[in-house]
């Protein structure tokens, strides 16, 4: 399966609960029908930013339900359109898709 990574830099949330590791998650596997599921997190960088990583059966829905929701939905009472960045993995390594044009290296 696919694999897709949501990376949350807790300096940009309003609310930087550690909840979200597993509500984030649940969210995206419910809104999107099971397309999506939970493949664990883990901590990366200098500021401990938190990775969430996800299986996905659809790439195409998956990565509408994801943008859907970090663009609409709030998240334990995060605006999750300027602390998220959002990568697909391909030919074994992210490649960022959300933000658009965005010049971050999205390491693991």
């Amino acid at each position: 399966m696919p694999n897709i990574a949501i990376k949350l830099h807790a300096e940009r949330l309003s609310n930087p609960d550690l909840d979200i590791r597993y509500a984030l998650p649940d969210l995206l596997k419910a809104r999107s029908g099971g397309v999506i599921s939970d493949d664990g997190y883990d901590y990366v960088g200098d500021t401990n930013d938190l990775v969430l990583f996800l299986q996905v059966s659809n790439v195409e829905q998956a990565i509408a339900c994801i943008l859907e929701v970090i663009t609409n939905v709030p998240v334990l009472d995060n605006d999750l359109r300027d602390g998220a960045v959002v990568a697909i993995k391909r030919d074994g390594k992210f490649d960022v898709i959300y933000p658009i044009n965005s010049q971050e290296e999205f390491r693991v």
